[in-house]
């Protein structure tokens, strides 16, 4: 049985907005129904934090040009400035599908890194993020997991990840996502993995069955659902306007159908173009699921995490601070049930 817990909270001080009158303001406190992980909700923030997020289009058509020249993902260079793959890989040194490639990454983060180039543009908008590029690139990044699992049986622990402009944590501006395979378990994976099937052994019941079918009935924050995908506003987001993906009954990644990987990509391109209407251009993304080659799907399903990052300013002011980074926690700008409203239109 799925809990929802949530507690009231507030701050109190003498403003000196008000002639130092007595100030409240509330606050609320959320835990994540599966983790316990707490998510602050600080409503009626936003108006006050929104333009961190939004971009300076000055400052962003600079570096548009400024990069250019010397990217190596966009046309011309890719064959002459990547590096190939080993032959018990990719005999052919590198991967290619439509418009998108898969090459490795120069400075790995992970036993096997591959970079995911989607598409020629060096740059482009939110809502030009179009499904049928993200389904080449989501198909090339799962064609070179499975031939990393191949090659080496013991990087079972995978994930597909995004970071859109700098301030998401992209050194090069050109758009690409990385897939990333280890012999250990990312942490945030470990953690639902373990929490996830700890609830199944307690109830006999998958959490993430259980969680959608609670969404579903309840409605506030279900975002929409396409195939066999279920997108939600979690109770308790983790991350400034999250959106989490869930793909039902799939025994991991590597198991996806094409049809599963075209609903995806589906619903990645549709979050970034309600991030776009909200000025939003930066944002991070992250795709896993149980071990690759092993059937997970009666306690996990495999997901996807999105979330807002703070755009490209002079201020340069960032949002990965001291609460987020050492201590796990952020305050969220708004309710999840507030943003799904806005959300939901982009999945109607």
């Amino acid at each position: 049985m799925i809990r929802l817990e949530k507690l009231a909270g507030k701050a109190e001080f003498l403003s000196p907005l008000r002639a130092f009158g007595r100030e409240i303001q509330e606050l609320e406190y959320r835990l994540d129904p599966l983790t316990g992980h707490v998510s602050v909700i600080c409503r009626g923030r936003s108006s006050y934090i929104m333009k961190h997020f939004s971009q300076d289009e000055e400052l962003l058509q600079e570096l548009i040009r400024s990069s250019r020249p010397n990217c190596p993902f966009c046309p011309g260079a890719v064959e002459q400035k990547t590096p190939k793959f080993p032959p018990e890989v990719a005999p052919e040194g590198r991967l290619r599908l439509g418009d998108c490639w898969a090459v490795p990454a120069l400075y790995a983060h992970a036993d096997f890194n591959a970079i995911i180039i989607l598409g020629p543009e060096h740059f482009r908008p939110l809502d030009r993020m179009d499904k049928a590029l993200l389904k080449d690139g989501l198909s090339l990044a799962l064609e070179v997991l499975r031939r990393a699992l191949r090659a080496y049986p013991r990087l079972k622990h995978a994930a597909v990840v995004m970071g859109y402009l700098p301030t998401a944590g992209s050194s090069l501006l050109h758009p690409h996502m990385q897939a990333l395979a280890m012999p250990v378990p990312f942490n945030r994976a470990r953690d639902l993995l373990e929490k996830s099937l700890g609830y199944y052994r307690a109830t006999s019941r998958n959490f993430w069955a259980d969680l959608v079918e609670l969404e579903a009935r309840e409605g506030s924050r279900l975002i929409g659902h396409i195939g066999r995908t279920w997108w939600l506003a979690p109770f308790a987001p983790s991350g400034r306007y999250e959106v989490l993906g869930l793909v039902e009954d799939v025994p991991d990644l590597l198991s996806l159908s094409g049809r599963d990987v075209e609903c995806l990509a589906d619903g990645i391109s549709r979050a970034p173009r309600a991030y776009a209407a909200m000025g939003i251009m930066a944002f991070n993304m992250a795709l896993f699921s149980g071990p690759l080659g092993e059937d997970s799907k009666a306690y996990f399903w495999p997901q996807v995490r999105l979330c807002a990052r703070f755009g490209l300013r002079t201020s340069r002011l960032s949002d990965f601070w001291a609460l987020p980074v050492l201590l796990g926690t952020d305050e969220v700008l708004e309710a999840p049930e507030d943003y799904a409203v806005r959300f939901r239109k982009y999945f109607a």
